[in-house]
């Protein structure tokens, strides 16, 4: 299958935790276009039912159709573990967050594995049933964080809040035994990855984003869907809450200044 190469690549999610997704695209692939859309006047998505995420989530998509995209990337865990209810609907590639990480976690064939995300990823239990698919031998543990998503989001990275967030629900996951491995599962938690690292050095945190983009590097090259530019690519940024937040984001992640940053209502 071939595509247009010189149309943009969607990325999108629930407020300003998928621009870790962009920082490692822009990477891989800087010539590309990238049309964001974070969506964080209706973040926190990981506290609602299902139905209610599949229908705002077409949403998004629906908005990055309108923008002409050649594919998606879905940069919000919650919303990837429920990929088979919405991207039947659409004719282009709709990439997750979750499987790329959870392949490459199962080669490392850990003993044990630990997974902070929101409530409704942990309770969906995707990581838990992908991991051990693959890895049988592997223990998958699972921490929901109701409210650290929603701190990270509003752009206020006081160190007080976040550590006390985070120490609450490491602690809670440790006290089953030592982990040597934790899977930031939600785009929002490795924007403060260096709190995490601080208060718990020997663990080893993986980021989910870098596998997504190179999943996205790697779909595009086989369907010849790669931009021919070596660099320069627009980065234009929509959302429907404060545009100042991922301005600032972006500057912390290290990703490109946006082209274009625009409120956009759904």
């Amino acid at each position: 299958m071939n595509m247009n190469g010189n149309k943009p690549i969607g990325i999108f999610d629930t407020g300003i935790g998928g621009l870790t997704t962009v920082t490692e695209l822009q990477k891989l692939l800087p010539g590309e276009d990238i049309i964001y859309f974070g969506d964080s006047a209706r973040n926190p998505y990981g506290n609602r039912p299902a139905s209610e995420i599949v229908e705002m989530t077409c949403q998004m998509l629906d908005f990055l159709k309108g923008n002409d995209v050649k594919t998606v990337g879905v940069a919000c865990n919650t919303i990837s573990t429920l990929i088979d209810r919405y991207a039947p609907k659409y004719d282009f590639t709709i990439v997750g967050v979750v499987t790329p990480v959870c392949e490459m976690i199962a080669k490392m064939d850990l003993p044990v594995v630990g997974v902070i995300a929101t409530v409704a990823t942990i309770e969906n239990g995707t990581y838990q049933s992908i991991i051990t698919r693959h890895s049988p031998n592997t223990r998958v543990l699972g921490e929901g964080a109701p409210i650290l998503a929603n701190l990270i989001d509003r752009g206020d990275f006081s160190q007080e809040p976040l550590d006390a967030e985070i120490r609450k629900h490491m602690d809670h996951m440790l006290a089953d035994g030592p982990i040597g491995h934790v899977i930031l599962g939600c785009t929002h938690y490795p924007i403060v990855q260096e709190n995490f690292e601080r208060l718990y050095p020997s663990i080893e945190f993986i980021n989910p984003a870098y596998e997504q983009a190179l999943a996205l590097r790697d779909m595009l090259t086989a369907q010849n869907g790669l931009n021919d530019r070596k660099d320069g690519g627009k980065f234009t940024v929509c959302t429907s809450g404060d545009p100042k937040v991922y301005a600032d984001v972006c500057k912390r992640l290290g990703c490109k200044t946006p082209t274009e940053l625009r409120v956009v209502n759904l």
